[in-house]
């Protein structure tokens, strides 16, 4: 799809508040990863923690039959694509645009015995190929978000279910998007996750018509 005019000026933009959101996210997922890593108990509580809302977005969105399913942004301490080799019995791609992040996963997914199923490269998900997927997972610190929904939107095959992850607030900019890809990207669900007290986001199911 290209966009117009029109388009562009429907696109929401990230205001401060957002940018800041953002930031703090991501400065908070990539320092819990990095010590899950280095501290095994640590790692343990987080993956029983976060990976309770995983579970219930894969059963609420339905993906357990999915056979080849992406994982962007997979970070230093894998938890979603942990979580679905564990639920799901197809063939999994992490992928994280850190070659750091993509060797501490790697080592990770090995320890864990799931390195028959489960493939961890240093990908960017602005320009992996994404057409052999059944299932995309966008995590909420994949940046930036709107050249990754462009090349999920206009990419991924036909009947792909789509589930792009973001905080309160700058989700507003995945809704913009979903409007305006209406004619090739269906909205299914959202559903919102508490993880944490103060911590939230929101999970959108799409399907690429």
């Amino acid at each position: 799809m290209k966009f117009g005019a029109n388009n562009i000026s429907n696109i929401y933009r990230y205001n401060f508040l957002d940018i800041i959101t953002i930031k703090n996210s991501n400065f908070f997922w990539k320092i819990v990863d990095n010590l899950s890593y280095k501290l095994e108990k640590l790692g343990n509580l987080y993956e029983k923690t976060i990976s309770k809302s995983y579970v219930k977005e894969t059963e609420i969105f339905d993906i357990s039959g999915s056979k080849n399913i992406l994982h962007i942004g997979c970070g230093a301490y894998p938890i979603t694509t942990i979580t679905l080799a564990k639920f799901n019995g197809g063939n999994i791609v992490g992928i994280d645009k850190n070659p750091k992040a993509v060797e501490k996963a790697d080592e990770i997914i090995r320890k864990k015995g799931f390195s028959n199923r489960v493939k961890i490269e240093k990908g960017d998900g602005e320009s992996y190929p994404v057409d052999k997927f059944d299932a995309i997972i966008v995590s909420s610190c994949s940046i930036p978000k709107s050249k990754i929904l462009e090349n999920l939107f206009n990419s991924a095959k036909k009947d792909c279910k789509i589930i792009v992850r973001e905080r309160l607030g700058p989700s507003k900019l995945v809704s913009s998007y979903i409007d305006i890809y209406a004619g090739s990207i269906s909205f299914v669900n959202r559903i919102h996750n508490y993880a944490f007290p103060t911590f939230h986001w929101e999970s959108f199911y799409l399907l690429k018509k």
